[in-house]
């Protein structure tokens, strides 16, 4: 293999990478907050990926102050759960980039 069809490779695969990092703000942080849904069948299964909602956190910044969450129902993301549990639709959870694919933990 040359030295040109490797790079190719490696850029190739980068460039794929950035593309599933598409987040909830846009802003490729490394964490989102979502909000799980069901899309079809939920899944029956605590090791599975989960539809979930973008959530952005609106509300004023004082200490003791209400917090709502708002999100689009229209974008998904769809995340890996680690944990034991299943969420209930409509767990609010913080997920993680990893490797190009969203993940988290749910224990219940």
């Amino acid at each position: 293999m040359t030295d040109a069809r490797v790079m190719r490779d490696r850029q190739a695969s980068v460039a794929s990478a950035a593309r599933r990092l598409d987040d909830a703000s846009g802003q490729h942080s490394g964490a989102a907050l979502v909000q799980t849904k069901a899309v079809g069948a939920y899944p029956a299964a605590a090791s599975a990926y989960y539809a979930c909602t973008p959530l952005r956190i609106d509300g004023p910044e004082t200490e003791g102050a209400a917090v709502t969450f708002t999100g689009d129902p229209s974008r998904i993301i769809m995340a890996l759960n680690l944990g034991s549990r299943i969420p209930p639709v409509g767990t609010r959870l913080i997920i993680h980039s990893s490797g190009g694919r969203w993940a988290f933990r749910y224990d219940g």
